[in-house]
């Protein structure tokens, strides 16, 4: 009984509670409300900072660190907002407890009220926050969309690799470890990728890195393509182009020049040349710069012809020069050519026909005056069948060794006729030969109800027409119905004239020789067929040529 009454001692009895005392200010409950309001205020927060990032994100460099760095405020105040709402529910959860020892059992319904209220609480704070991030993947340092999850990503990696596989031909891996990375961000009002989205934005993406076989040339990368076989099989397109077909050459020796190897290579995909594409590169994927010497007979078209240049092109190279410029024999042009990338030698013995030149013959001949040639004879080449052994570099030979020659058809020598007999004095004899070695067909005198002033010689064009007196040339060009003409003085007033002429050896001006050729048998001017029309004027009348030739 002391026991008990000590106690009852230290914890007298409470005085009844008086029926409506207004309390002391004690911390609000925590009730649905305030959740709300909570979650509202989270939600608030994700928009404030997404609107943030759209405003900064077109700023440059300076904007992305503002977006950066609105992105940890947000989650520095989510996190405070979670930190005291942890605390606040953890210290009112700790409250109720105690109360739930001192309150009867009509007080169990508020309790088990409140922790449902909490645990609602919790949820959707997570839920909020579930909803609000997502990842960012890239590939080696690319964004490439976001996920929800990383297996969204990584679960696709092995299909996105054998269809890339498949599509180019190359051994392409994704590595999820060293290729793959990620990033956490808000994803709230952003747009989220399925797994077909992933597969998509991956097989759709040539930046992919490929495992491929690079063909190198004295340690330099002139081509990549898709595996060895296919790198092998472009060196071999190289050789065969430049190879004959022909069963009359035989190979000792086919290789490059350089030093050329297959080595394995990752690359991206855009990097990688189709079979075709690779022969074609290293065939003519390089440039050198050459000269071009004007030779006699050039024009402008006929060099970008010859050098495979446009007019453009050709212009660009020499800004000096046009279409209409005056080209000049000797002047050197500058032109580019491509070139091969690699140097394919061959050494081949190979048998072929060639033609054999003929050579030139001078005969002396009295019948021609000193300073004149005539050809007597045309020379015609002969041909030969060689046997030869011929080292190329890319089709162009650089040594020939002629092994054996055998003569199929002899040449035949061209013959020219050199003058000896002494040139006649250049002034008038008083003599006159036949201008043409050829009869007359119409003579002199009248005829279809006009008088014919001259002599025709009828002879074949191109026949040469001779001075049939010395003296000085007064006309050598076109003279009316005559056509081309030479019109030579005698003196004494006499002057001969040579009418109907396809060519003109002589100038106005120049002294002939009698008999010295002077010009061609034509058929210009009012003429019915080729011939030569003499005259000879006395006094500046027309006499019978027949009287004094």
């Amino acid at each position: 009984m002391a026991k008990f009454k000590f106690i009852k001692k230290l914890r007298p009895e409470k005085e009844p509670k008086p029926e409506k005392k207004p309390k002391e200010k004690k911390e609000p409950k925590f009730k649905k409300e305030k959740i709300i309001d909570i979650a509202a205020e989270a939600v608030a927060a994700v928009d404030e900072i997404c609107d943030e990032a759209g405003e900064l994100a077109g700023a440059g460099g300076s904007g992305l660190i503002n977006v950066g760095a609105a992105v940890v405020n947000f989650y520095d105040r989510m996190s405070a907002i979670a930190e005291w709402f942890i605390k606040k529910n953890l210290v009112i959860a700790g409250r109720r407890l105690h109360e739930m020892r001192l309150r009867s059992a009509h007080n169990k319904k508020n309790l088990i009220k409140d922790a449902v209220v909490l645990g609602v609480a919790c949820v959707a704070m997570v839920v909020t926050f579930a909803m609000c991030t997502g990842y960012q993947y890239s590939y080696n340092g690319r964004p490439l969309g976001i996920v929800k999850e990383h297996s969204d990503v990584l679960d696709i990696l092995d299909l996105a690799s054998e269809e890339l596989s498949q599509e180019y031909g190359s051994n392409i891996v994704i590595d999820p470890e060293h290729d793959i990375s990620f990033k956490t961000v808000v994803s709230y009002g952003r747009e989220v990728d399925t797994q077909d989205d992933v597969l998509r934005r991956f097989t759709y993406m040539s930046e992919i890195n490929a495992q491929a076989s690079a063909i190198v040339a004295d340690g330099k990368t002139i081509v990549i393509v898709e595996n060895e076989q296919i790198a092998q099989q472009v060196l071999e397109d190289v050789k065969s182009s430049f190879l004959s077909d022909s069963d009359d050459t035989e190979y000792e020796y086919i290789g490059f020049v350089e030093d050329v190897q297959i080595e394995p290579h990752s690359t991206r995909l855009t990097n990688i040349a189709n079979r075709s594409e690779a022969v074609d590169l290293i065939k003519s994927g390089g440039e050198e710069a050459s000269e071009y010497v004007i030779e006699e007979g050039d024009s402008f078209y006929g060099i970008c012809d010859k050098t495979g240049l446009s007019a453009d092109e050709l212009t660009s190279l020499n800004p000096d020069i046009d279409e209409d410029s005056m080209l000049h024999v000797g002047d050197v042009l500058v032109v580019e050519k491509t070139v091969p990338l690699l140097t394919l030698e061959t050494v081949e013995v190979t048998t072929f026909a060639e033609s054999v030149p003929y050579e030139t013959e001078y005969q002396d001949s009295s019948y021609y005056y000193e300073g004149e040639e005539v050809v007597s004879r045309e020379g015609e080449n002969g041909r030969a069948r060689i046997t030869a052994r011929i080292t190329r570099q890319n089709g162009e030979m650089t040594d020939r060794e002629d092994l054996s020659e055998e003569i199929i058809i002899e040449p035949v020598n061209k013959i020219i006729l050199r003058g000896t007999k002494e040139m006649p004095p250049k002034k008038g004899t008083g003599t006159f030969i036949k201008p043409v070695n050829t009869s007359i067909y119409s003579r002199y005198g009248w005829r279809w109800g006009r008088r014919h002033t001259g002599d025709d010689y009828a002879a074949p064009t191109g026949t040469a027409i001779r001075a049939s007196d010395g003296g000085t040339v007064v006309h050598a060009g076109w003279y009316y119905g005559y056509g081309y003409t030479v019109i030579i003085n005698h003196g004494g007033g006499v002057k001969t004239l040579y009418g109907h002429c396809s060519k003109l050896y002589v100038s106005s001006g120049d002294r002939v020789f009698q008999g010295e050729t002077i010009a061609a048998v034509g058929n210009t001017g009012n003429s019915t067929g080729p011939h030569c029309h003499f005259e000879i004027i006395i006094n500046g009348s027309y006499v019978d040529p027949s009287l004094y030739v």
